[in-house]
């Protein structure tokens, strides 16, 4: 289930999903850990929700609850834990925008990694191949970052740091 806070009232939502075997002809079995990693995901992305999932398929009830208050900030803290990473800095960057309907969240942090780990969500769905709103962000940061190299002297007028120079050792969630 899931439940957002409203004041001191709670709204609780119930949801139990099975499969119709008329439908769903080649299987109707459900992954624990599929369901787990994408209800996290949820819960990331939804900051306050708290989402419950419960198995009673087996001998042994499986239930676990999340709810994560710090939203996409603390997925990347959850990614850097997991992984046992070493952070550049200690607050994870956050931003937030609104344009008419559309609402954009994006939180970052950099770490002593070489790699870059960039995940984008479009209406809480993942978008493992990218799409505007990741090549959007990608360009932005570039951009950001060069202009701030030149505005502090650290980049000459001529000089740029390439876009996969910018991302080396970043974690973010867009």
């Amino acid at each position: 289930y899931a439940s957002r806070g409203l004041g001191d009232v709670y709204k609780r939502q119930v949801v139990t999903f099975k499969a119709d075997p008329v439908m769903f002809t080649e299987s109707t079995e459900y992954d624990y850990e599929i369901l787990r990693t994408r209800l996290r995901e949820e819960a990331f992305l939804n900051a306050g929700v708290r989402i419950t999932l419960t198995d009673e398929r087996g001998d042994e009830v499986l239930r676990e609850s999340m709810c994560y208050e710090g939203g996409v900030r603390s997925f990347v803290e959850h990614i850097h834990e997991k992984r046992q990473m070493t952070v550049l800095h200690p607050q994870v960057i956050y931003l937030k925008g609104q344009q008419n309907d559309i609402i954009a969240e994006i939180a970052l942090q950099y770490n002593d990694s070489f790699n870059e780990l960039v995940l984008s969500f479009a209406n809480n769905v993942h978008t493992p191949e990218g799409g505007m709103h990741e090549e959007g962000f990608k360009r932005a940061l570039t951009n950001a970052l060069n202009a701030y190299g030149r505005r502090m002297k650290l980049l000459k007028e001529d000089e740029k740091v390439s876009g996969e120079d910018c991302r080396e050792g970043l974690t973010c969630i867009i």
